[in-house]
């Protein structure tokens, strides 16, 4: 677990370094997209191999400490709105997103690495590619979006 952080809690800091994750990866995504589309899929490759990389190790962090403080309604205990159906939404909202676009980018990444040669180029597979890249890509857009609310309302007391 990490130390407590001048940003408040370690929980807090966790969700920080989370929030501060996805302002970053989300253009990044936005600019690898740009990359395939300018025909760099090698770059494009990569960019993503490395922000999944980046996303999984910052997400893993903050569950592991997130499990060891007693879950999310034991973190959000102290917010004026513990139990409300509002942050609830926003909790159970988020979660879902979250994991829906885990597996989307999992599932692509898996099936790219098989099914696109080495180095990657335009074949069979990418018009399924593009569309559950795109699908991804909003999800996780989603996912970051809903989690600056569930910050707010779940950590500022």
């Amino acid at each position: 677990m990490l130390p407590a952080g001048f940003l408040g809690t370690r929980a807090d800091l966790l969700m920080d370094l989370v929030l501060v994750s996805f302002i970053v990866i989300l253009p990044a995504v936005c600019w690898s997209w740009w990359q395939a589309r300018q025909g760099r899929y090698q770059v494009h490759k990569q960019a993503q191999l490395t922000l999944a990389a980046v996303l999984a190790v910052a997400v893993a962090l903050f569950e592991a400490d997130m499990q060891l403080s007693g879950g999310i309604f034991e973190l959000t205990a102290g917010s004026r709105y513990a139990g409300t159906a509002l942050l609830n939404g926003w909790i159970y909202g988020h979660t879902a997103v979250a994991i829906l676009t885990s597996l989307i980018w999992v599932m692509l990444i898996v099936l790219s690495l098989r099914r696109f040669d080495k180095p990657p180029r335009p074949g069979a597979f990418s018009r399924a590619h593009r569309l559950w890249g795109r699908t991804g890509m909003v999800t996780m857009a989603l996912a970051g979006f809903s989690a600056f609310p569930l910050y707010y309302y779940g950590f500022m007391r």
